[in-house]
């Protein structure tokens, strides 16, 4: 019975601290995959020679790349797990607009935009450059 209740003691002090670890993981592909779908649309703009537009869908809880010549969404989605806003600056502003144009040089239509993944405890900034459209990341507690 003594084993067992350690044990039980044991596993009740863990949970805690791999439920944390599971939103830092979430939180962490989130952003990963959501840097990759920007970079993407951002090639896809320089090689196709069209604007290609990152959306970011409340709704829909996704984010998305669209071809703004014919208006039609790629298959490429990251989606938003319940437990994370994502809200989308412009010059450090922000901006009713949930979306970023890349232009056909891989520079940004407008300014500096921020897009930022958050949870409870900690947010992700994924900074993409207006002249350049150089996607960088900024951790933040």
């Amino acid at each position: 019975m003594v084993v067992l209740a350690i044990i039980a003691i044991i596993i009740g002090m863990s949970v805690p601290a791999l439920m944390g670890y599971s939103r830092q993981l979430r939180l962490k592909t989130t952003t990963r995959e959501a840097m990759g779908l920007v970079s993407l649309a951002r090639s896809l703009a320089i090689s196709s020679h069209e604007e290609r537009a990152v959306r970011v869908d409340e709704e829909r809880r996704q984010i998305q790349i669209i071809n703004l010549t014919t208006g039609e969404p790629l298959e490429h989605v990251v989606r938003i797990p319940p437990s994370m806003t994502v809200s989308v600056e412009e010059g450090g502003q922000p901006t009713e607009s949930m979306q970023f144009i890349f232009r056909p040089t891989g520079s940004l239509t407008g300014r500096t935009v921020s897009l930022r993944l958050a949870d409870q405890h900690k947010q992700h900034t994924i900074v993409i450059t207006a002249a350049t459209g150089a996607v960088t990341l900024h951790d933040e507690p």
